[in-house]
């Protein structure tokens, strides 16, 4: 298969107050690749999240305030890239702990689009690359986000589609 380039956005314009944990650390782990491969990202409770990349949405779980507890708080949008020419997904993304927005399922989503608000003190985004259709390659960029604290700039990101970690620019 062949290497993909992504241009990738801070989802914030402001408001960051640092890491709390990146892919396979603190609560991060399972087999469910959008809580392991999950990056927290410390914000003010009530941040606008913006999306980091051009997707679709694959999947979308409405805030339910009832079903809240510790860990599952929020909205759940789930989304992919564009597809390659064979008509296969890129990149898998997710984000939770958001509100105020909906989405449907098959609804494209420009890098840069207001996707809601942080409920309480972060925003739990995954991105994995989808490796012969499977999502299955970790895409940490957790350290690259934590660099961008606050600033607007874009960052182009080349996934190989072997397994390899991609090249950040």
């Amino acid at each position: 298969m062949a290497s993909f380039t992504l241009d990738i956005s801070n989802p914030f314009r402001s408001g960051w107050v640092g890491g709390l944990g990146g892919p396979n650390q603190g609560g991060h782990g399972g087999s469910e690749w959008y809580i392991r491969f999950g990056m927290d990202l410390g914000v003010k409770e009530g941040t606008e999240v913006f999306a980091a990349f051009d997707c679709y949405v694959h999947r979308f779980n409405p805030h339910s305030p009832s079903t809240d507890s510790t860990k599952v708080y929020g909205a759940q949008l789930f989304v992919r890239s564009d597809q390659d020419a064979a008509g296969k997904d890129k990149l898998s993304g997710f984000y939770t702990h958001i509100t105020g927005k909906s989405f449907s399922a098959g609804q494209k989503i420009k890098r840069g689009d207001l996707l809601g608000t942080t409920l309480r003190d972060h925003l739990h985004l995954a991105l994995v690359e989808n490796i012969t259709g499977a999502d299955r390659g970790v895409v940490e960029l957790y350290s690259k986000f934590l660099t961008m604290r606050d600033t607007p700039g874009t960052f182009s990101v080349t996934f190989k589609q072997d397994g390899s970690a991609p090249d950040v620019s």
